[in-house]
């Protein structure tokens, strides 16, 4: 603890101490002219990097200088890079340890295995509440002797205010599952997932998870003999509710026959149903029955119910690891509103969080005057923070007690995540000499060990009018840099080219040839 302490302090000392006067620097050629045939102008475009300083014997932080500064100070929309901010301070607030309950409450008695009353199920906003965390939540239900339930099922939503299931960012696509909103009873992402298949005996296969009880799919897909390219194209899917609970996914169209394994996520609308046919499927896989169908519906615990389980799901750290590598924007907010749920201990909304995240960098003695936090996600139209605001969030994380949880977080170019497919044809150019490699041990070597590998590690972010990067790269030499860019333009989807431009000149060391 006192270790911790200490190391904390250095750090607020540094960045107390720290007066950044970036001026703006002439753009490397490769990224000017990638910028120049991409139409897009230079005020659109904000980036920062800096050199991050190996620690020295007497150090206990990295330090950094600034290499390239181009409207560096500019509130930017940073679509998904604000993962980052989100990640880091959850991290730091809560711990990476920290696992998210589920509480099961009944309001009944249990005689020899049947439980007669209600079952109440309270959330508190898990955001990988997945159908292996609800297959455990049923099987430890069934570890108390229960075999039998009579009575219907009552979900507890009232963690979250209900003001969070509402968003400004609309696209027109509700059902779009990057569009999920926050749910306390967060099950499955809200989303069916179906495995699409042409079997050799000309049939076509579809399975779905997770595995819901009163679904029924109605499969009227013909085969088709063409490429598999652009396969959605001529598949239409929709999901039925009935009023009684029921779930029917219709299937229409051409599949063609090449096509194996394809994967297709649709958001369902009635998440209620979704849940408790979730739950029912859940219950008889593990063993039990419900002697009637159970109801549903909304309600809040009171003195009525005592407790029968608490399921604590899996820990925060693995949730960062989705959060920025996949990008997933609904498990973001959630992250974002547990801060605030575990300070006050009631239902809470986005603003409250936003004010401990603001709280946690004035700690850190970090006060940016243009941020706007509206979820944590970056799914938003007025979140705003700069690029060398966005650095100094990476300064954060690789002076953090969880650094190494952090860096981990982050996308590899040209092997996971968001990053999988960017920068390959570089990555594979690169052929190390013996030389190379020990000075690149050599300058990495207190670094996180995420960080000891030439790559770049790196959050993307994108929206129609946004694209974004921000994290670290490591050059052939072992230098390492914190980069964070931003365009906001019309035209921001063709400027891929200008940063991958820019991360191509950081791996070969660019700054150093300046």
């Amino acid at each position: 603890m006192m270790k911790k302490s200490i190391f904390q302090g250095a750090f607020l000392c540094l960045m107390a101490c720290a007066h950044f006067a970036f001026a703006q620097s002439p753009l490397p050629k490769p990224v000017q002219n990638a910028l120049q045939r991409s139409s897009i102008p230079g005020q659109a475009i904000s980036i920062s990097v800096q050199k991050i300083e190996a620690k020295k014997l007497h150090q206990s932080i990295h330090q950094s200088n600034s290499v390239l500064q181009m409207n560096a100070t500019e509130p930017m929309n940073p679509a998904s890079t604000m993962k980052l901010l989100t990640s880091l301070s959850a991290m730091e607030i809560l711990g990476p340890e920290y696992r998210w309950k589920t509480d099961l409450f009944t309001n009944g008695q249990i005689e020899k295995d049947l439980l007669k009353g209600d079952i109440l199920i309270k959330g508190y906003g898990d955001p990988k509440l997945i159908p292996e965390e609800i297959a455990k939540l049923m099987q430890n239900l069934r570890a108390l002797g229960i075999k039998r339930i009579q009575g219907d099922l009552i979900f507890d939503r009232s963690s979250y205010d209900q003001s969070v299931r509402q968003s400004s960012f609309s696209d027109g696509e509700p059902l779009r599952a990057y569009n999920v909103q926050p749910d306390a009873l967060l099950f499955a992402f809200h989303s069916l997932s179906f495995q699409i298949s042409a079997a050799s005996n000309g049939n076509i296969i579809i399975r779905q998870t997770p595995r819901l009880a009163n679904l029924r799919i109605e499969n009227n897909l013909k085969l088709t003999d063409r490429p598999c390219q652009d396969w959605k194209q001529n598949i239409d899917i929709q999901v039925e509710h009935t009023k009684a609970g029921a779930i029917t996914a219709i299937f229409n169209g051409d599949l063609p026959q090449t096509c194996n394994n394809l994967s297709w996520n649709v958001v369902v609308r009635d998440v209620d149903s979704f849940l408790k046919n979730g739950i029912i499927a859940a219950w008889e896989d593990a063993g039990g029955v419900w002697l009637r169908p159970p109801k549903f519906k909304e309600g809040q615990l009171t003195n009525s119910f005592k407790p029968l389980h608490t399921h604590y799901g899996i820990p925060l750290y693995e949730s960062v690891r989705d959060v920025n590598k996949l990008s997933n924007n609904v498990m973001a907010k959630q992250l974002m509103l547990t801060l605030a749920l575990e300070r006050n201990g009631r239902a809470q909304n986005n603003e409250n969080a936003a004010a401990i995240m603001k709280e946690w960098l004035k700690k850190k003695n970090l006060e940016f005057s243009e941020l706007v936090i509206e979820n944590g996600s970056g799914l938003s139209r007025i979140e705003r923070i700069s690029s060398q605001h966005l650095n100094e969030i990476l300064m954060l994380g690789i002076n953090s007690f969880y650094r190494d949880y952090f860096v981990e977080s982050l996308p590899i170019a040209g092997v996971d995540g968001t990053m999988k497919h960017r920068l390959t044809d570089k990555l594979r150019q690169y052929f190390p000499s013996k030389k190379e490699l020990a000075l690149l041990e050599k300058n990495t070597e207190t670094f996180p060990v995420g960080l000891r590998r030439y790559g770049a590690y790196i959050k993307t972010g994108s929206l129609v009018d946004v694209r974004s990067i921000s994290g670290y790269v490591v050059s052939r030499t072992g230098q390492v840099y914190a980069v964070s860019s931003m365009i906001n333009h019309s035209l921001a989807n063709t400027g891929r080219p200008i940063h991958d431009a820019l991360l191509s000149w950081l791996l070969d060391d660019g700054p150093s040839h300046q």
